[in-house]
């Protein structure tokens, strides 16, 4: 009981150190200029149609991959269940889940295509 006192008063006296001790160095940032200019990390257009683009496009990557190891995995599950037909139940319901979520992330896709090509149509 007293180790774990003098713990305590020991967190409690290192976390109210005053803050005039901490050291840090000032510097002046100066002026940037007019000549600095922000790289674009999207390497496309800065319009919010082609940041929304390349979200969806990643998004639906990195989907793709969970799918994948999705489908793997309920093969794992139905080579496993042996005959169990709680077992395959379960598989059969993971798979049905699996397709659709392949299904989302495909329709998605779609009608970001169809948004996209209506307003690019109407002039946008």
């Amino acid at each position: 009981m007293r180790t774990h006192l003098l713990i305590l008063v020991a967190l409690v006296l290192f976390s109210l150190a005053p803050a005039a001790l901490v050291q840090a160095q000032q510097t002046n940032a100066g002026n940037i200029g007019q000549g600095v200019q922000l790289i674009n990390p999207l390497q496309s257009g800065n319009s919010l149609s082609s940041f929304l683009q390349q979200i969806l496009a990643f998004v639906i990557r990195i989907g793709a991959v969970v799918v994948i190891l999705m489908m793997v995995y309920v093969g794992f599950k139905f080579v496993t269940a042996q005959g169990n037909e709680t077992k395959i139940s379960e598989a059969k319901n993971m798979l049905l889940w699996t397709v659709i979520g392949a299904l989302i992330l495909l329709g998605a896709q779609v009608i970001a295509a169809g948004i996209q090509a209506t307003v690019q149509s109407l002039g946008g």
